[in-house]
């Protein structure tokens, strides 16, 4: 549970506690402070949940993101060497023509969309 939840419940707490003082005094600027107080506590609380789903969602897409590295790895031992290969044999084309090489990656992406989705 992160700090913002903790401190968002506490406030929510707060402005209830708050609230019912308020109520038992017939106090009506007491009670709409209470309410606000409440409100916030809520949107941090809210905000707080939202802030560590995302943290753990994140987490989630690391580790898979880790796993599939890690199979593409074993089962494809050469393609750092094959990919460093290539890096190398294009690295001296890219500075000469960076455009050349950009219509050309341009060009093969067409390719690629053309076969795998096909003419329509």
């Amino acid at each position: 549970m992160g700090e913002d939840r903790v401190k968002g419940a506490a406030k929510e707490l707060g402005g209830k506690v708050k609230g019912a003082a308020g109520d038992l005094t017939g106090d009506k600027h007491t009670q709409a402070e209470a309410k606000v107080t409440e409100l916030k506590g809520s949107a941090q609380n809210l905000y707080g949940q939202a802030k560590d789903t995302l943290s753990d969602a994140a987490g989630q897409a690391r580790e898979f993101a880790g796993d599939a590295f890690d199979r593409a790895r074993e089962r494809y031992p050469d393609a750092q060497r094959v990919y460093q290969r290539g890096n190398e044999a294009l690295r001296p084309h890219a500075q000469e023509s960076p455009l050349g090489l950009a219509i050309l990656a341009g060009a093969i992406g067409y390719l690629l969309a053309l076969i795998i989705h096909g003419r329509r």
